[in-house]
C-alpha cells in the first residue's frame, strides 16, 4: 500500500474539519480558484478580440489580395487583367477557400440633406458575401446576377444614419474624374459590423458600374481577393501565389499583399494586448504560489506531531516530503477545478448574453468578444499545475528539520 498516498486521499476527504489549517487551506484554494479564473477569462477575451477583428478584417479585404505593384493600398488603384490561368491556378491551391474579382473607387454619396464620401467597392456575381449577410440590419443582400449592371448598394448603418438613408431609398454617387460622373443607386440592405473605421465608407456595388466609369474592359479589375481555409495557412499561401504570378511577357508588375499590410496597426494592438496578458498571466501564477506555499507552511505546522510520529515509525523524510506535495497537488487541482468552472460560466454567460458592452468606435465591436479554445485552456492548467507544484518543493524540505520527540510533544 502506498501510505503517504492513503494518507493524503483521506485529509482531501474533508474529514478533519476541525483543524487549524483548514481554513487558511480554504483562502488558499480560493486564490487558485480566482487566479486560474482571472488567466483563463483573459485568455477567452485577447483571443475572442484577435478572431473578432481578423474575422472583420478578413471579410471586408480577404486573407490575401493580389493587385498592381505600387498601388496595392490605393483606392483608386490600377488596373490589372488577370488571365484565366492565374485565377484557375490561385483558386486550385489546397489553401485557397474562395476568390474574386473587385473593382475598388472612390465617390461623394449625396442624399437630400447631407454628402457623405465613401469607397464603393465592386464585385460580381462570384462574390457570396456571407460576411455581409451575417452582419446584416436591414432590406437584404444587393442581387449582383442581372443581365444589366445592377443598381442596388449595401451600404452601413453608419452611412445610413449620417445620410438619413433607409432601405429602398435612391443616392446619388459623385465621381471625382475628367469629366465628372454620377450615379443613382438605390438601398438594398443596410449592414453593420461595429468596425467604424471600415464602416464609415465602404459599400459594396456591382462592378459593371465602376469599370463603365473607369472605361475598363470586362476582365479590367482592381484587384484579386483570395480567402483561405485557414489563418495559418497565410505565409504559404502567399508563397505558393507568388509563384504563380507571371513576371514575363506582361505589362502589369503584380503584388501580393496580406491582411497584415492592410491594418498593421490594428495588429500591433493585438500584439501590445497580448505582452499585458502575459504579464497577468506570470503575475497570477506566482500569486497562486505563494498562496499554496503559504497554506503548505500552515499545514506542515498544524501537522507536526503526525510528522513526528511517522518518523518515530521509521518514516522517511522523502516520503514525508511526497506526502505533503500529494495533498497540495490535489488542493491545487480542486482550486484549478473550480477555477475553471467559474471561467467557463462567466465567459458563457458574456458570450450568449453581451451582458459587457463595448464603444465600437475604440474598440472595432460593440460586446467584448469570447473564443473557447480548449488547447490553450489546457496549456494554462498544465502550467499552472507545473509551476505550483515546484514551487512547493522548497517548503516541503521544512519536515526534514522536523525532531520526531519535540514534534509529539508540538502543540
Amino acid at each position: 500500500m502506498n501510505l503517504e498516498l492513503y494518507i493524503a486521499r483521506r485529509f482531501l476527504s474533508g474529514r478533519e474539519k476541525n483543524a487549524v489549517s483548514v481554513p487558511i487551506i480554504r483562502i488558499a484554494l480560493v486564490g487558485v480558484a480566482l487566479g486560474v479564473c482571472i488567466m483563463l477569462f483573459s485568455i477567452f477575451i485577447i483571443t475572442g478580440f484577435k478572431q473578432e477583428i481578423t474575422n472583420k478584417l478578413i471579410g471586408f479585404s480577404a486573407h490575401l489580395n493580389i493587385g498592381s505593384y505600387g498601388n496595392i493600398n490605393s483606392y483608386a488603384s490600377d488596373k490589372i487583367q488577370p488571365s484565366d490561368t492565374l485565377l484557375e491556378g490561385v483558386h486550385a491551391l489546397p489553401e485557397v477557400k474562395e476568390l474574386y474579382v473587385y473593382v475598388t473607387k472612390p465617390a461623394i454619396l449625396k442624399s437630400k440633406q447631407e454628402i457623405h464620401g465613401v469607397v464603393l467597392h465592386g464585385v460580381d456575381s462570384t462574390f457570396k458575401g456571407d460576411f455581409f449577410i451575417e452582419n446584416l440590419k436591414e432590406g437584404e443582400f444587393p442581387d449582383f446576377h442581372t443581365v444589366s449592371p445592377s443598381n442596388e448598394i449595401l451600404l452601413s448603418s453608419l452611412v445610413a444614419n449620417y445620410l438619413n438613408l433607409q432601405v429602398g431609398d435612391k443616392v446619388t454617387a459623385h465621381f471625382v474624374q475628367d469629366p465628372p460622373r454620377a450615379r443613382v443607386f438605390r438601398v438594398k440592405g443596410i449592414y453593420d459590423t461595429g468596425f467604424n473605421e471600415y464602416d464609415g465608407m465602404f459599400v459594396l456595388c456591382d462592378i459593371r458600374h465602376l469599370q463603365r466609369l473607369n472605361g475598363w474592359k470586362e476582365g479590367e479589375v482592381s484587384g484579386i481577393a483570395v480567402e483561405l481555409t485557414n489563418m495559418d495557412m497565410l505565409s504559404s499561401a502567399e508563397q505558393k501565389i507568388d509563384e504563380l504570378i507571371p513576371w514575363e511577357n506582361t505589362d502589369t508588375f503584380y503584388k501580393v499583399t496580406t491582411i497584415y499590410d492592410m491594418m498593421p496597426q490594428l495588429f500591433e494592438w493585438l500584439d501590445l494586448l497580448n505582452t499585458n496578458v502575459w504579464v497577468i498571466l506570470i503575475l497570477l501564477v506566482v500569486v497562486a504560489g505563494f498562496n499554496m506555499v503559504s497554506g503548505l507552511l500552515i499545514l506542515i505546522l498544524d501537522k507536526t506531531s503526525l510528522i513526528g510520529i511517522l518518523k518515530a515509525l521509521g518514516y522517511r523524510d522523502l516520503k514525508l516530503r511526497k506526502l505533503f506535495l500529494y495533498i497540495s497537488i490535489g488542493l491545487i487541482g480542486k482550486g484549478m477545478l473550480w477555477g475553471n468552472g467559474l471561467a467557463f460560466a462567466i465567459a458563457g454567460i458574456q458570450k450568449y448574453w453581451h451582458v459587457v458592452s463595448l464603444d465600437p468606435a475604440n474598440y472595432y465591436m460593440d460586446t467584448v468578444p469570447i473564443h473557447f479554445n480548449i488547447g490553450y485552456v489546457i496549456l494554462l492548467n498544465l502550467g499552472v499545475l507545473f509551476v505550483s507544484t515546484l514551487m512547493l518543493i522548497v517548503p516541503t524540505m521544512l519536515i526534514s528539520k522536523i525532531k520526531p520527540i519535540k514534534a509529539i510533544r508540538f502543540e
